[in-house]
């Protein structure tokens, strides 16, 4: 898998495996920057490849709020069913190739961290999905930056993924400034 990409970022987890964000992922992403005051949070499911013979993924679509889910300037909850049923769907119509790989939310602060409800809500998607690989990605958009995070089912602490391609990250940046 290429590591880096002008059109995609993509982060290194600790085991060393590649989570990349595609291009048309990070577009819809960046749509969802909380940069003004009045906007609320926003985020959806990662869904996308397994890289066979590694631990790499691809997050090749990320979906978006729909009127059921719930959003505030300072939390969003996500309508379970309505998502569950998109994600079968995409499974089937992908002949099995497209999987869940976790969940992606947007802070209004410039380089987010968790919150304390994200980390229980995260603990719990995890406690409570079916997943093939062995941890999901959580991601949080910034105003400026966007990071991440893995959670799996035996390796139960939450660790920090580091940004690979830091030329797109500049790029986040300083489009954020425009």
């Amino acid at each position: 898998m290429q590591q880096v990409d002008k059109d995609s970022i993509v982060f290194r987890r600790t085991n060393g495996a590649m989570v990349k964000i595609s291009g048309g992922a990070l577009r819809v992403l960046n749509r969802f920057r909380q940069l003004l005051p009045n906007q609320a949070e926003a985020g959806g499911m990662l869904l996308g490849r397994l890289i066979d013979g590694t631990e790499d993924v691809v997050v090749d679509e990320v979906t978006v709020p729909v009127a059921r889910d719930r959003r505030h300037r300072f939390s969003f909850f996500r309508e379970k069913d309505t998502a569950q049923k998109h994600v079968v769907n995409v499974w089937e119509k992908s002949s099995h190739t497209r999987n869940y790989l976790g969940e992606w939310h947007s802070h209004p602060e410039d380089d987010p961290s968790p919150s304390g409800p994200d980390l229980s809500n995260w603990r719990r998607i995890v406690r409570e999905s079916q997943f093939e690989q062995g941890s999901l990605a959580f991601l949080i958009v910034g105003r400026i930056s966007v990071r991440a995070w893995e959670l799996g089912k035996v390796a139960r602490s939450l660790r920090a993924m580091t940004i690979e391609n830091k030329s797109r990250r500049d790029k986040y940046r300083k489009d954020s400034n425009e």
